[in-house]
């Protein structure tokens, strides 16, 4: 799969033309350390020393288990509402596609979190939905889906794709009701790594 990256890079600048630069812009927008403004090795390390983090959790990448990071903002909350807390997570996660090689991408997260009160819920809907409306014009399509477990948790994704990614870059959701009767709202970001640069994930191998 790595190799279509060298194709993809010639292509770029048509590319960026079209996507204006999305997925780099909620990156830039939305999360703290951003990973797409810097090499990737320079992004880690902002990451995992950033001061405004607390309750940090890091399992590095061994031969059995993959890289995983979690923090939670003291202070740091892009949102336009006032979350109760705002966590973040970089992991990597396996991808199977079709007949491609089995692989790893990072899924790059936040978490915001408020009361499942009717106040709280509809605080988080509203977000969701205007983060919806804003970017459903930047990509080709979405695609909805929905959850509802028997425990009355439910929750909605809209995953985002572009022309020339078979894996959605960017995807919103809520969900809840979860942990001590909470609501939350994700952003995440799904990118791949190519000489030391975040780039997105599953390119299409262009002829």
């Amino acid at each position: 799969m790595r190799k279509f990256y060298f194709l993809l890079f010639l292509a770029s600048s048509s590319y960026l033309s079209y996507s204006q630069e999305a997925v780099p812009k909620i990156a830039k927008d939305y999360f703290r350390s951003d990973p797409f403004n810097s090499d990737f090795s320079e992004f880690i390390t902002h990451l995992l020393n950033d001061p405004t983090l607390t309750d940090k959790v890091l399992e590095k990448r061994t031969d059995t288990s993959l890289f995983f990071f979690q923090g939670t903002y003291k202070t740091f909350n892009p949102f336009f509402f006032k979350p109760k807390r705002v966590e973040v997570v970089l992991t990597e996660v396996v991808i199977d596609q079709d007949s491609l090689p089995r692989d790893t991408i990072y899924a790059y997260e936040l978490f915001a979190y408020d009361d499942a009160t009717k106040e709280g819920t509809e605080e988080v809907k509203k977000e969701f939905d205007k983060i919806f409306h804003h970017y459903k014009g930047k990509f080709t399509s979405n695609q909805l889906s929905t959850k509802s477990d028997n425990d009355k948790t439910e929750g909605v994704t809209y995953n985002f794709f572009d022309r020339w990614h078979a894996l959605a870059p960017f995807a919103v959701s809520w969900f809840g009701p979860v942990g001590h009767n909470e609501i939350c709202l994700i952003l995440t970001l799904r990118m791949d790594t190519y000489m030391n640069k975040a780039v997105l994930p599953m390119p299409f191998e262009l002829q």
